[in-house]
């Protein structure tokens, strides 16, 4: 039988263990920003920075894009959870919004290396909008044209894009 000293002094699981909690961690950190952000007064409904998605672009680029897609989707129902809305309309909106911009920055950083992480966090946040706006038009207005927002969204993808893709930058370039 294996002692459990035995299994934690071996290297590749100190470091297996290491990974898997810096994952929690990160985990945890973008349902908190994501929850955080939440009850922030905005213009419209809709419009908020996205902070939850430095994280995801942070874990996209130091870790692997897999781990990136995989702590967008668990924020999302972390978060759910503490709001008391899991698997509401609202959670369902949320997941698809950020599994749409994980999924698109991290086919951008894997296939397009060069480039810069701005205009990776861009692709995202408008990735998002659609996804999101494609969610509300399946789940609420299937009769209503509301593709009319598409110009609105992607006016709004893009600085709010730039601001988490700065906030990424200095996050990557000070650790």
């Amino acid at each position: 039988m294996v002692s459990e000293q035995e299994v934690t002094s071996k290297p590749e699981s100190k470091n297996r263990i290491r990974q898997i909690t810096l994952i929690a961690i990160l985990t945890a950190c973008a349902a908190a920003l994501q929850m955080l952000e939440s009850p922030l007064p905005r213009i419209l409904p809709w419009l908020k920075i996205g902070l939850a998605n430095v994280v995801t672009l942070y874990a996209i680029i130091r870790i692997n894009s897999f781990t990136g897609i995989g702590i967008a989707a668990l924020r999302t129902c972390l978060a759910a959870f503490a709001f008391g809305s899991f698997l509401s309309p609202v959670h369902v909106i949320s997941f698809s919004g950020a599994v749409a911009a994980a999924i698109m920055m991290a086919l951008i950083f894997h296939y397009l290396p060069k480039t810069s992480i701005c205009i990776i966090s861009i692709f995202g946040a408008i990735a998002s909008n659609i996804s999101q706006l494609l969610a509300v038009q399946l789940l609420f207005a299937s009769n209503l044209t509301i593709w009319l927002h598409l110009a609105l969204i992607i006016w709004v993808g893009v600085p709010t894009g730039l601001i988490v893709g700065k906030i990424t930058y200095e996050l990557l370039r000070r650790t």
